[in-house]
C-alpha cells in the first residue's frame, strides 16, 4: 500500500492507488473488461503485421492503450510511431553510459522530483544553463531524454496521469544556440510528442533564453492545440505555487524541497534488463 505524504504519493510508485484506479474509467475508460479487450486487439494487430517486430507482453501494449484512451486503431498507430522512431534512432536508445546519466542527474541538468502532484502527475525538472556543451555532447542529452521518458512510462501511474515539466530555460551567452537545428528540434519534438506513449499535463517555462526562443519559435506550429494551452510562462518563481504545493517545488525556484536525488531510479533505470527492453 502507498502512502502519500502531504498528499503526494511518490515518484516511485510502481502500483496503483484506487483514487487513480477509478481516475483512469473515468478519464481513459479503462476497467477489467476493456483491458482484456484492449490488449487482445492490440496483440493481434502487432502480430496480424508482417513488418512489425515488437514485444506483446501485457506490461508493454498497456502504455499505448492508456496514451490512446483504449481506442485501438489510434493505439496501434502510436505504437508503430513508436518503434518505427527507435529503429531510425538506435544510437540513442543504446550506448548509456552510467557515469554520464549521473553527472547529468548530479549536475542537475534534468531530474524527476521526490513525489508527484496531487493529480499523480510525475514531474521532471530541466535546468538549461546547468548543461556545459563542453562536459555533455548533444548524443548525452539526447540519451538522457530517452532513457528518463521511455523508462518511466513503463510505471503504471506515470501512464495514468501523465507528466509535467518545469524547465528553467536561462543560457548565459550563446552556448546552446549551435544545437537548435531543425534537425535536433525536430527529433525533440518527433520522439517526445509523436512516438511516445505519455501525456503532457503541464508545461511551466522560466527565464526565456535567446537559445530557447529561437527552438520555441520552430518547434511552435507543430504543438497541437491542446499541448500549446498547457505551457505556461512563468514571470517569477513565485507564480509557481499557483500551480504545485510549495513542497513539491525545490529551493532554486524558492520552494521548499531542499534535496532531491534520482540516482536510485536510475540504477533500476540502467539495469541489464531494462536498457535491453529499451533497445528493442
Amino acid at each position: 500500500m502507498i502512502i502519500p505524504k502531504d498528499g503526494l504519493y511518490p515518484f516511485l510508485a510502481n502500483a496503483i492507488p484506487e483514487e487513480f484506479k477509478k481516475k483512469s474509467e473515468a478519464e481513459l475508460s479503462e476497467n477489467d473488461a476493456s483491458r482484456r479487450s484492449g490488449l487482445q486487439q492490440l496483440k493481434e494487430c502487432v502480430l496480424g503485421d508482417k513488418d512489425l517486430d515488437c514485444r506483446t507482453t501485457d506490461d508493454f501494449l498497456i502504455k499505448f492503450l492508456r496514451a490512446r484512451k483504449f481506442n485501438i486503431p489510434k493505439a496501434f498507430s502510436l505504437l508503430k510511431k513508436h518503434m518505427g522512431f527507435k529503429s531510425k534512432n538506435k544510437d540513442i536508445f543504446t550506448g548509456f553510459d552510467y557515469d554520464v546519466m549521473a553527472a547529468l542527474i548530479k549536475d542537475k541538468v534534468f531530474g524527476f522530483l521526490p513525489h508527484r502532484c496531487k493529480d499523480g502527475c510525475a514531474v521532471l525538472v530541466v535546468h538549461l544553463d546547468n548543461w556545459n556543451p563542453s562536459k555533455f555532447g548533444i548524443k548525452d542529452i539526447s540519451r538522457g531524454i530517452v532513457l528518463f521518458f521511455y523508462h518511466s512510462i513503463r510505471d503504471p501511474l506515470t501512464q495514468i496521469n501523465g507528466y509535467k515539466l518545469i524547465f528553467d530555460v536561462s543560457s548565459s551567452g550563446l552556448k546552446h544556440l549551435r544545437f537548435c537545428t531543425p534537425s535536433n528540434l525536430y527529433l525533440l519534438y518527433n520522439g517526445t510528442q509523436e512516438c511516445f506513449p505519455g501525456r503532457f499535463k503541464g508545461i511551466h517555462i522560466m527565464n526565456m533564453s535567446r537559445a530557447f526562443q529561437l527552438a520555441y519559435t520552430v518547434v511552435y506550429p507543430f504543438l497541437s492545440e491542446k499541448l500549446k494551452k498547457r505551457i505556461i510562462f512563468h514571470d517569477n518563481y513565485e507564480s509557481l505555487q499557483d500551480y504545485f504545493p510549495k513542497t513539491l517545488i525545490p529551493v532554486d525556484f524558492n520552494g521548499e524541497l531542499k534535496e532531491y536525488d534520482t540516482i536510485p531510479w536510475l540504477r533500476n533505470a540502467m539495469k541489464s534488463e531494462n536498457l535491453e527492453r529499451l533497445a528493442h
